[in-house]
């Protein structure tokens, strides 16, 4: 079957409604126990409708994630970023992006909750998912301009901030705090955010070189 992606700017209110339920719908029963009957109660549209939209449950969450409902589009992350982001050094790129995720994230409970689930339940479904995470990623790192250190593995410091701030994020749905950092307000948040800065400085930034020891 052929995946057909429409631009978000184009999604008519029936299709969007569908969009929004199938989303809800995921967040609540998973990827094992969606299917097209549970959206048609949640968006009150007919199953006849539904497939004449989307021609099923894949091409539905295919769309589903493309769509800025579930994921942050790379261009809501860089509005989330510093406006002189493409200028400033590699860490603090690196920093903003996580920043940005983490803000946009916390505006999406429902795709906290499908992130949980993913960690329960891989199916197709999810690979779609997936899929649009790390596009989006990519996407938001070609904007990085400074060169990164020959000697840094980028994508294993991302793979790593990104599980830390995934998990953190989904703890925080009903968990107060974190080895007593709390996860349910600011303060918490900027100790961990600031953190990460200077854990990156550290990975990032070149180190000077070390004296030359002259012999006398």
């Amino acid at each position: 079957m052929t995946l057909k992606v429409v631009p978000i700017n184009t999604l008519t209110a029936t299709r969007r409604k569908i969009l929004h339920a199938a989303y809800k719908c995921a967040a609540k029963k998973g990827f094992n126990n969606l299917d097209v009957d549970e959206i048609v109660l949640k968006s009150g549209v007919s199953r006849k409708t539904i497939y004449s939209y989307f021609n099923g449950l894949e091409n539905l969450i295919s769309e589903l994630a493309v769509s800025g409902i579930y994921w942050p589009t790379t261009e809501e992350l860089l509005s989330n970023a510093p406006s002189e982001f493409p200028e400033i050094e590699p860490e603090k790129q690196v920093a903003a992006f996580f920043t940005a995720l983490r803000r946009t994230l916390e505006t999406r409970p429902d795709t906290l909750r499908l992130l949980a689930w993913e960690m329960l339940e891989r199916t197709p479904l999810s690979d779609l998912l997936e899929d649009v995470r790390v596009r989006t990623a990519l996407e938001f790192f070609e904007h990085m301009t400074p060169d990164v250190p020959d000697n840094v593995d980028l994508a294993a410091a991302v793979a790593i901030l990104g599980g830390a701030i995934s998990y953190l994020s989904i703890r925080s749905l009903n968990t107060k705090h974190y080895g007593g950092v709390s996860l349910q307000d600011e303060v918490g948040w900027d100790r961990m955010e600031e953190t990460m800065g200077h854990m990156l400085r550290g990975l990032l930034c070149p180190c000077p070189a070390p004296p030359e020891v002259t012999q006398e």
